[in-house]
């Protein structure tokens, strides 16, 4: 039974929905982490740039290199955006120079347009892209989204890849809490969703805890060397962080591996958080509506084909 879409989220099934958007994150990061091995960081700097140049690089259905770029950002704006000191931030655009994904202009930073990376760009933004209209796909079983009124807009395709660019930043926009490194969240995002990935997959499981968080006992534990596989962390640096996010009583070890500790959850601040990210992607698929997306039809809507869920084997 799908539900109305509340401005509080209070009638809808909030922990399934929660999944739903955790496997997006998880999508994201793995993303930045195989564009940039060993500099995950990066990432959120480069899809901040990719956001902020898509009037370039979309051409109606079509993302494309342009003849020349128009769009940049200055470091400054690019620290201030994600909240990191402007030596961080500095320090992230310069590796990013130097892989060739970006360049300097008179007015900042942009994508660059060379054939030897724009490639690898404008896949990111089609997965980014398929990420968000899968997202919007499940959510759709649980909530009641308005019918599209209209036939799709030549605006729908770019409209999507900025909702879904904005849904990627959102762990480092807005919503830092309760683990606010960068590193540590990039653990954490794997631990969550591992933890519970048997239950998103599973219907009948997920309906049962669609409303309430999934018990401990429930919960599969993660190796910490599946965790350095998937990330490309390093044994120590992997362990440090796994043991930070224990000190913060968000996971612990059991069972031979890393555990999202559900107890958490009950945590107010935390419910209200998970509950305000839960209003912004209706509100977003909603927006998209109103261009003439279905999400009850969203297949048709997919660039590349429905990505499959980020894959917690580290040999895939």
């Amino acid at each position: 039974m799908r539900a109305e879409i509340s401005t509080m989220s209070s009638e809808l099934p909030v922990r399934k929905l929660s999944r739903l958007g955790n496997e997006l994150h998880l999508t994201a990061a793995i993303a930045a982490v195989r564009l940039f091995p060993g500099h995950h960081e990066w990432g959120a700097v480069f899809a901040l740039l990719v956001r902020r140049c898509a009037d370039d690089w979309v051409d109606g259905k079509r993302f494309r290199a342009p003849a020349a770029s128009v769009q940049s950002m200055s470091i400054r704006r690019i620290a201030a955006s994600l909240h990191r000191p402007y030596t961080t931030t500095h320090a992230y655009v310069r590796g990013l120079l130097k892989t060739g994904a970006v360049v300097e202009v008179e007015g900042g930073i942009t994508l660059a347009i060379s054939a030897a990376f724009a490639p690898a760009t404008t896949g990111f933004m089609t997965l980014a892209h398929d990420s968000f209209v899968r997202l919007a796909e499940d959510m759709s079983h649980d909530v009641a989204f308005p019918a599209p009124i209209r036939a799709p807009s030549p605006l729908l395709r770019k409209m999507t890849l900025l909702a879904a660019f904005d849904a990627w930043l959102i762990p480092f926009e807005y919503a830092a809490e309760p683990v606010t490194d960068w590193t540590s969240r990039l653990i954490w995002t794997v631990i969550v969703v591992a933890s519970v990935r048997h239950v998103t997959e599973d219907p009948a499981l997920s309906d049962a805890y669609a409303c309430q968080p999934t018990p401990d006992d429930i919960r599969r534990p993660i190796p910490l060397r599946q965790i350095m596989a998937l990330t490309g962390l390093s044994y120590g640096t992997a362990y440090r962080h796994c043991k930070a996010l224990e000190a913060l009583d968000v996971v612990r070890y059991d069972r031979g591996g890393w555990l999202l500790v559900s107890s958490q959850l009950a945590d107010e601040r935390i419910d209200q958080g998970v509950r305000a990210v839960i209003d912004y992607f209706c509100k977003r698929i909603e927006e998209l509506i109103s261009y003439g997306f279905d999400p009850s039809d969203a297949a048709r809507f997919y660039i590349a084909g429905r990505p499959d869920y980020a894959s917690l084997d580290p040999d895939l």
